[in-house]
């Protein structure tokens, strides 16, 4: 086929109209015309594909719209890897481990709050909403599992939230974090927009939370009735845990009021007193806004709480400084007053909890707080903190010996540590947090650990070490945090495995295997602990965290396309 200049001719007297007065219909067709009739067949092939194509992303985008821009793995990698095909079949591991979770929930639980991978039975222990699907449905579309995505979007778009099961008393934060945060990234995702509105509706019939006189909210509304349940305190967490959701909400609406709303609470504990700069007691009074009761820490009913502090940050663009204040002086405190190390490990540090007052130190580390290495990473990004950095990998190296220091490979609920004179927690009986005794002599297996267990030795399938190794792999680029990674699932998969799924673990001590198992698979092995996992061996650009950040509930938000006014 010829170019357009090897079949133009240059005016002459002979031809005139050609190049001066001819239409442009008529110059096209006179071109066609000298075209030979191979080309005229090559050209004509070309346009009809271009026509069929454009047809069929038409029928796409009207019939299948949530299928209609699909993110795929790319076939690249990273360019300084050099374990690719070790991390394709990694990936491939976790997807199937998804797909043996997620059959198992269609087989015996579909429609329901979660699966009973044991006894292959149900529950509805959320109110009857089926939030383990919804909570995993952004992790099949991730793992391009579209059919099963699709089912449970057909599913989702039936479903009607302003109605829980009879005397449900729905849980404001749970519900929030899951279910409306599951929701708007499966609709960023996918661009269905069936799930935008399921969203709308699901941060509509849980607003009622805030209608309180200080406008922090309650723990929990009763959905069918359209109120909350009146209550005295709430903990920090699930009042400040809420807003990354309803700022999304906001976005993709273009309604303010959920953002602002949810704002004022923030606004409200920022101004509060504190016993210590930037350290919160877990305890609000919601009718006077008072933080004066529980203990402070980084773990159950702290954690992310201090975690959206930074991501509402780099959320809004890096143009909302005051999320980056209140960040920087927790975290400052918490490095001053909440980091100890082992006195039998150097390199083992760990954050311990305060009692209200900030003067009593508890040394214990939950498995909660395994979610503050990869936090302090992100920091140390984004905010310029090089020491943060420092602290998070060796965080993380106490998060993985929790794992790697067990008779299973899983980790228990918490670790406890001796001070420099035996005095520590009780490792038989749940005292209270700040009760030391007197300690006898360390075991080897202290000596060797760094660490002794407490009472409750469980495993529920927790995600917050593997969060920690994704990030710390895709800020430092450490390819020994994807060898910890690894490890962890390989015992996942050994221990904790059933025919239809996943159970949680009564005792990670234990090697008796099925006898341990406790019937339990919570939503969040779907929503995070997979999805961590995959994205570990995923490339780093894929889901990359310079264009998404995580919910606490491991959901992707797009960061927004503008920094607000």
């Amino acid at each position: 086929m010829h170019s357009e200049s090897t079949v133009e001719f240059a005016p002459t007297d002979e031809q005139p109209l050609l190049a001066k007065r001819q239409s442009w219909k008529g110059r096209m067709r006179s071109k066609w015309y000298r075209m030979d009739r191979l080309s005229r067949v090559l050209f004509s092939l070309v346009i009809l594909t271009l026509g069929a194509a454009t047809v069929s992303r038409i029928l796409i985008e009207v019939f299948s719209p949530f299928d209609s821009r699909p993110i795929t793995i790319p076939p690249r990698v990273d360019e300084d890897n050099d374990t690719a095909r070790t991390d394709d079949e990694r990936r491939q591991a976790v997807r199937a481990a998804m797909q043996h979770a997620w059959q198992g929930y269609r087989q015996y639980a579909f429609g329901k709050d979660e699966l009973q991978p044991v006894s292959n039975s149900s529950n509805n222990k959320w109110g009857g909403w089926g939030v383990t699907l919804i909570d995993a449905l952004d992790t099949l579309h991730m793992m391009e599992l579209h059919a099963e995505f699709k089912e449970g979007v057909r599913h989702v778009a039936n479903l009607d939230f302003t109605q829980a099961k009879n005397g449900y008393k729905t849980p404001f934060f749970e519900m929030v974090i899951r279910s409306l945060g599951g929701l708007l990234s499966a609709y960023e995702m996918s661009l269905d927009q069936r799930l935008l509105k399921k969203a709308k509706e699901v941060g509509d019939v849980l607003m009622p939370a805030f209608d309180t006189p200080t406008g922090i909210p309650y723990p929990r509304v009763n959905v069918s009735a359209g109120k909350a349940i009146p209550s005295d305190r709430v903990c920090i967490a699930e009042a400040g845990t809420v807003q990354l959701e309803y700022w999304k909400l906001s976005e993709l609406t273009g309604i303010p009021d959920y953002h602002e709303t949810a704002q004022r609470v923030v606004d409200l504990l920022d101004q509060a007193d504190k016993p210590y700069k930037g350290l919160y007691p877990i305890w609000i009074d919601i009718a006077s806004g008072k933080m004066d009761s529980g203990s402070i820490t980084f773990g159950g009913m702290g954690d992310s709480w201090y975690e959206y502090m930074l991501k509402q940050y780099i959320y809004s663009r890096y143009e909302h400084d005051q999320y980056r204040r209140m960040y920087e002086e927790s975290i400052d405190s918490m490095k001053q007053l909440m980091v100890r190390r082992s006195i039998y490990d150097p390199e083992m540090y760990y954050v311990g909890d305060l009692d209200s007052s900030a003067t009593k130190f508890s040394p214990r580390y939950q498995h909660l707080t395994c979610f503050v290495p990869g936090m302090l990473a992100l920091g140390s990004k984004a905010l310029d903190r090089p020491d943060d950095l420092e602290l998070a990998k060796q965080l993380t190296y106490t998060c993985f010996q929790m794992y790697n220091r067990t008779e299973t490979g899983l980790s228990p609920e918490y670790v406890q540590f001796r001070d420099t004179k035996n005095f520590g927690l009780s490792s038989t009986k749940n005292d209270s947090d700040f009760s030391l005794t007197a300690l006898g002599g360390a075991s080897d297996k202290e000596k060797r650990d760094g660490f002794y267990l407490g009472p409750n030795r469980s495993y529920i399938l927790r995600p917050e070490t593997l969060e920690s190794i994704m990030i710390m792999y895709r800020i430092t680029g450490d390819k020994m945090y994807k060898e910890w990674g690894w490890q962890i699932f390989q015992s996942i998969e050994k221990w904790t495995k059933t025919p239809a799924g996943y159970s949680a673990y009564r005792d990670v001590t234990s090697t008796k295997g099925s006898k341990e198992w406790s019937d339990s698979m919570e939503s969040f092995f779907l929503a995070e602990t997979l999805k961590y996992l995959y994205l570990l061996f995923s490339p780093v650009d894929y889901y990359s965290l310079e264009e998404y950040v995580f919910n606490t509930e491991a959901h992707p938000f797009k960061i927004m396309r503008h920094a607000r006014p």
